[in-house]
């Protein structure tokens, strides 16, 4: 097996949707470990310390990250601290990229995306599905389904930013 590269993501969800983020990421973390080409190295706030100071340690993980996994929800865009500290890293002319995954549905007409409106998100698409689904729109295996389809589109955006081998 050769050298896989390594990438540093930061991890941005709110925390209302700890339980739904967590559940996703338990899924992707265990699927992209068999990853042939990436090391993935994850970074999220239950990453700090106790006593370090939260804050600076936040913004010591996003300089460090190579790019950003932002769990989009309502309450991900309506947190305060969110949009004034972690998505501008990400959105922009200097942004760093970013791997947009709609965690739960968002009303694209009548919510402010932070910018994001401008980036493709990645819902799960299906035949039988009338629309486009969140992961907490989908249920038992599909939410399985949602984290396979994810996978090879990661994996070719991080081939297209980091010249990985199927670049």
């Amino acid at each position: 097996m050769g050298k896989r590269t390594k990438i540093r993501i930061f991890v941005s969800y709110a925390r209302a949707n700890k339980r739904l983020a967590g559940r996703f990421l338990t899924a992707y973390k265990e699927l992209v470990s068999a990853s042939k080409n990436y090391e993935y190295e994850f970074w999220q706030d239950e990453d700090i310390l106790v006593g370090e100071a939260w804050h600076e340690t936040i913004l010591e993980a996003l300089e460090k990250c190579d790019l950003g996994l932002i769990l989009i929800s309502p309450a991900l865009l309506g947190s305060k601290y969110v949009s004034e500290h972690e998505l501008p890293k990400f959105v922009g002319s200097t942004a760093k990229p970013l791997i947009p995954i709609m965690l739960q549905p968002v009303d694209f007409e009548r919510m402010d995306l932070k910018g994001l409106e401008n980036i493709q998100i990645f819902r799960l698409e299906g035949e039988k599905f009338k629309a486009p689904k969140s992961y907490g729109d989908c249920t038992g295996n599909q939410r399985d389904r949602y984290v396979q389809a994810l996978f090879p589109k990661v994996e070719k955006r991080l081939d297209k930013l980091f010249g990985g081998k199927g670049a």
